[in-house]
């Protein structure tokens, strides 16, 4: 019995990395099918061909790349820099009020829709730019819009770690001479490093991926917009492949260093 549900679960395991990456595969090799006569995606078979990847950034793709890399970086960053100094506020703070008001609010956006959030940012966005009168304000928009986006999830990566730090370390540095901003950096920023990772890669995601709220509040194109515009199209599929081959390039990568930390 004990030989057959290890053979169940090990089928289980590779039944579900099959439904996972066989369609993936697939996609990878139809990035080289040609189109159909109208440019489309074709789910036939015809013949192979390198015109969609070396037409990936025709079309004014080439300035939605930008933009997007562009947004990802400074959303990122923002996103990082909010979230780490509003978990540590909550750290800091003694009232338990405060820390389950401020923890319970930051994940309302998580489950709310984003038509709703799209929506309210528009009204916001009107009515702020109206006043001060700024015109081509929409990149601002789209950096403003998916930063307030992740940043719930940023706080949301952050706080479990932030809750376990050691105040002892931070006190101990002050005791060796170093400054309250010198102890910080060297204790608590040092201490938060890996949130502070995972909550860059994933609002850059978040924005990568973002057509709703993209769309809603600004007319700057990113690839997000130009994947979900009209039909799909062969360079979405392409994309999706250079997406999934640096996420698996990254995952080999941080697998042997962690395993390079485990043997030393």
């Amino acid at each position: 019995m004990s030989k057959m549900s290890q053979i169940l679960r090990k089928s289980y395991i590779y039944i579900i990395l099959g439904l996972v990456y066989i369609p993936l595969f697939f996609g990878a090799i139809f990035t080289f099918n040609s189109p159909t006569p109208k440019g489309q995606f074709n789910v036939t078979w015809t013949e192979g061909t390198t015109a969609n990847w070396s037409g990936l950034l025709d079309e004014g793709r080439f300035t939605a790349l930008l933009n997007t890399i562009l947004l990802a970086i400074i959303v990122s960053f923002l996103v990082a820099t909010i979230s780490l100094i509003t978990v540590y506020s909550l750290y800091r703070q003694k009232s338990k009020l405060i820390r389950t008001a401020v923890s319970g609010t930051s994940n309302i956006p998580l489950i709310n829709p984003d038509n709703i959030t799209a929506i309210g940012l528009v009204l916001v966005f009107g009515a702020f730019f109206g006043v001060i009168q700024v015109q081509d304000e929409g990149f601002i928009r789209v950096v403003v819009a998916h930063t307030i986006m992740a940043l719930p999830y940023g706080i949301s990566m952050m706080l479990p770690r932030s809750e376990k730090f050691n105040n002892n370390l931070f006190e101990a540095s002050q005791d060796l001479g170093y400054s309250k901003l010198q102890s910080w950096f060297k204790t608590y920023f040092i201490y938060m490093i890996p949130s502070i990772i995972m909550s860059v890669v994933v609002s850059s995601v978040l924005s990568f991926d973002d057509f709703i709220i993209t769309r809603t509040v600004s007319n700057a194109p990113t690839l997000g917009t130009k994947l979900y515009e009209g039909a799909f199209e062969p360079w979405g599929l392409v994309l999706g492949t250079i997406v999934l081959l640096v996420t698996i390039v990254a995952n080999i990568i941080y697998t042997i260093v962690k395993k390079h930390k485990k043997g030393n």
